[in-house]
């Protein structure tokens, strides 16, 4: 009797790995989920001349959930993908059976498609519709960017550009010295402002550098997997991307230091910008124009912010004039975006909290200083000593472009050795003695300023060190003309 009954549970074993069946009608989500083949509830084995389609039809407020569990035991046997863009994914021989790997994929339709040669593969699909109407949403605007380790389980962040003709590219922002983020394919980008009836047009990972406008004014972005990435993203009004041949976003963060490379010879030129998550001043300490790769007319600018803040680029440096003694250069802002044409440049930027390297003076060092509004919504002032109590220097300070809109806006400059009175004290735009150019010698420099919002300084600087010592405090001023609104 029980040989009887070993014989009945093999028979009943054969007959379930032979019966794979594909279904001839698309998958709605009537069902729910289930498995495939139909009524098998393990890996099941795919017989030899097996072709089987599994399509499924994926309505909007829904997403499908897909469960592969596969035991490979050829290469010429296949198990593929088709999602919802027609793009095809083909399931990896690891080597190992595979169990539960989840999938998710966006409405309308999708396919599996099973192929078996060699008889020995096993295999089932686990399916289920999960309606996504439920989710939250938060709204973002263009050149705002966020955290995805913010996007919690049933929610879905929007990006909405600056005005409804406008488009909207989006861009991942992997943490700088990270090449890759696998994290970023379990999020979903849909083109339009929500996850019910938008499109699915990619995940962040097929993104990456490309410059790829929505067809209306908002993109989404969900995860599905509920996984975490340490990646941000950006969203851009297209416009403001127009032309260029490639946008690079990266973040960063207090107290790091950034050693790497820009890159581009187009005719177009490209971007990068760069965000400090919890920091608002950038030390820039190397530039290297690459002779090798960039061309005598390339150069790099720097503006504040996104592009999509469309600010004025404030520093431009050309490959054929750019010195090392305008160097460490200060920028005072979260965000730079920085373009690239026909330049290959190797930089180090860093956002230690120690302004000690960049109030250094030194022989023939040349600089830049702006009022912080042209770089970001930051509050307008300053206070920088640049001393050197070991040696003497001859400063000079050529005030570019001044306008006080208010009449408590005000700049100091002060010019002098030691702790004595200083041989410059000047107070801008009350004090007028001294416009346009001002030279003087002695150990420190500072300049401070405190102004509104509309307050527009541009002071350039230079250092040269002086050997006689009799020459402290002698003072040289240039009358330029200088504009001052009140």
């Amino acid at each position: 009797m029980l040989k009887t009954a070993s014989i009945l549970l093999f028979a009943f074993q054969i007959s379930q790995v032979v019966c794979f069946t594909c279904p001839t009608a698309p998958i709605a989500a009537t069902t729910l989920g289930g498995n495939l083949p139909v009524g098998a509830t393990n890996i099941t084995l795919v017989p030899s001349g097996t072709n089987c389609i599994f399509t499924f039809d994926i309505p909007n407020n829904y997403a499908l959930l897909l469960k592969f569990s596969v035991d490979f035991q050829s290469n010429d046997d296949t198990v593929q993908l088709v999602d919802n863009r027609k793009v095809t994914r083909n399931l990896t021989h690891t080597g190992s059976i595979l169990y539960d790997a989840p999938i998710w994929v966006s409405p309308r339709s999708s396919q599996v498609i099973v192929r078996g040669v060699s008889g020995n593969t096993r295999f089932m699909l686990s399916y289920m519709f999960q309606a996504v109407n439920d989710y939250k949403q938060v709204k973002k605007r263009t050149g705002e960017h966020f955290a995805l380790n913010d996007i919690d389980s049933k929610t879905y962040y929007t990006i909405t550009a600056s005005s409804d003709t406008e488009k909207v590219v989006v861009n991942h922002a992997l943490r700088a010295g990270t090449a890759e983020d696998t994290k970023l394919q379990d999020y979903f980008v849909y083109d339009g402002d929500n996850i019910n009836t938008a499109n699915m047009i990619g995940t962040l990972a097929d993104f990456g550098s490309k410059i790829i406008p929505s067809t209306s004014n908002s993109i989404t972005i969900v995860n599905f997997y509920g996984t975490r990435s340490p990646s941000y993203a950006l969203g851009n009004d297209a416009s403001t991307l127009n032309g260029f041949s490639s946008y690079t976003v990266s973040v960063t963060s207090l107290g790091s230091s950034i050693n790497d490379k820009f890159r581009d010879l187009s005719d177009n030129g490209g971007l990068y910008t760069i965000i400090c998550s919890d920091c608002s001043i950038f030390y820039w300490t190397k530039i290297d124009f690459d002779s090798f790769g960039t061309f005598n007319t390339g150069y790099i600018t720097f503006q504040g912010q996104t592009p999509t803040h469309n600010r004025e680029k404030l520093i431009k440096y050309d490959s054929m004039t750019f010195m090392d003694n305008q160097l460490p250069q200060m920028l005072p802002t979260n965000i730079v975006t920085v373009k690239v044409y026909l330049s290959t440049v190797g930089y180090n930027l860093n956002t230690i909290n120690d302004d000690t390297v960049w109030k250094k003076p030194y022989d023939g060092r040349k600089g830049l200083i702006f009022s912080p509004s042209l770089w970001s919504s930051a509050a307008n002032n300053f206070n920088y000593e640049f001393r050197d109590d070991s040696h003497l220097y001859n400063f000079t300070l050529n005030m570019n472009k001044m306008s006080f809109p208010t009449s408590n806006d005000q700049m100091t400059l002060k010019i002098g050795s030691g702790t004595g009175t200083p041989a410059v004290n000047n107070q801008y735009p009350h004090d007028k003695s001294s416009n346009g150019i001002v030279m003087s010698n002695g150990n420190y420099m500072q300049i401070g300023l405190a102004a509104s919002v509309g307050a527009d300084v541009r002071l350039s600087f230079e250092m040269r060190k002086v050997n006689s010592s009799n020459l402290i405090g002698t003072l040289t001023s240039i009358v330029l003309v200088v504009i001052y609104i009140f």
